[in-house]
């Protein structure tokens, strides 16, 4: 899958990572048909706070459940705001 990846101030990819697992009963896959970068993402972005290099942008989204563990339904459309967020966007607490 593809993911907005941070590589230091003002630098980032968007680059092939791996795709996501179910790996807990409460982990759903979600296609993401919507996002955006958060105006907190910015302060990562521009330097301002302490961000590890490697780390994936993106925790505010859209998206169709494709997969999910205990109590998901395929095919909810979940909403990922930035409270859930932990900067991976497709295996979010939803």
């Amino acid at each position: 899958m593809k993911a907005v990846v941070y590589r230091g101030p003002r630098n980032v990819a968007v680059e092939d990572v791996p795709d996501p697992k179910i790996e807990r009963p409460t982990d759903a896959i979600v296609k993401i048909t919507t996002t955006n970068i958060c105006g907190s993402d910015l302060h990562m972005y521009e330097g301002r706070t302490d961000f590890e290099q490697g780390r994936i942008f993106g925790h505010e989204n859209l998206g169709v459940v494709q997969e999910g563990g205990h109590h998901r339904r395929p095919a909810a459309r979940p909403l990922a705001q930035c409270p859930w967020g932990n900067g991976d966007p497709v295996r979010a607490a939803l």
